[in-house]
């Protein structure tokens, strides 16, 4: 196998590897609608997200 080819193989894989990564956490998410509070590290303030998107 040519050595280009190889190179575009393992980058598309990696491609394809990000994308799915990057698009389960957002499903999971959207499904979730409670709401995720910290707190602030300097003022101290709580601050939630809302419920739902």
């Amino acid at each position: 196998m040519p050595k280009r080819l190889r190179v575009s193989l393992v980058l598309s894989l990696l491609a394809a590897a990000v994308g799915t990564a990057l698009v389960a956490p957002a499903a999971a998410s959207a499904a979730d609608c409670t709401p995720h509070c910290y707190k602030h590290p300097i003022t101290g303030a709580l601050i939630c997200t809302a419920p739902c998107p």
